[in-house]
């Protein structure tokens, strides 16, 4: 299957915001771990909860690993969000067209991620998890969706499409 022109570059665009907003979310944990409202977050418990015990085979890599931490779970998670940025992007457009698109898709992410994986992974979170914690991880990625979406006209095509019409018009003689 081939992609449009169109289709690579909402995707780009949805790498982009979903990084971003990755970011966006790496700060918000900073300050609600800072004050200790969250003891670990989800990249940080997967990595040293379950990615550190295979390492130990592995003395060099745990090394490295161990000694850059916390800059790989932060690209871990700016990955794991621009996955995510990739995919809303490629959401039919009559859901893109709602205001709520952005923030029903962090939340929706951050649901998948409790049902699914942490309990799959085994990570604590998954069985015991403070509902303050469970307030902030729903917080912050509500703040995701708010800033992946944007306007949210970005991924809808028809916008940027007409965009280009007009300005073609606008440069003829």
């Amino acid at each position: 299957m081939t992609m449009s022109p169109e289709q690579r570059e909402r995707i780009a665009a949805g790498l982009l915001r979903g990084t971003v907003a990755a970011m966006t979310m790496t700060a918000v944990r900073q300050v609600t771990t800072g004050l200790g409202l969250v003891d670990q977050t989800p990249p940080d418990a997967i990595l040293k909860q379950r990615a550190l015990g295979p390492l130990v085979r592995l003395p060099g890599l745990a090394h490295f690993v161990a000694t850059r931490q916390v800059a790989l779970v932060e690209l871990a998670h700016w990955a794991y969000g621009a996955g995510g940025g990739a995919a809303f992007a490629l959401l039919p457009r009559s859901v893109l067209r709602s205001r709520w698109a952005g923030p029903g898709y962090g939340v929706a992410t951050w649901a998948a991620f409790e049902a699914t994986i942490a309990p799959v992974l085994g990570l604590d979170q998954a069985a015991k998890i403070r509902a303050v914690e469970r307030l902030m991880f729903a917080g912050d990625h509500v703040l995701y969706g708010v800033v992946l979406a944007g306007d949210r006209r970005w991924a809808l095509p028809e916008r940027r499409l007409r965009g280009r019409r007009h300005r073609r018009r606008l440069a003829r003689p």
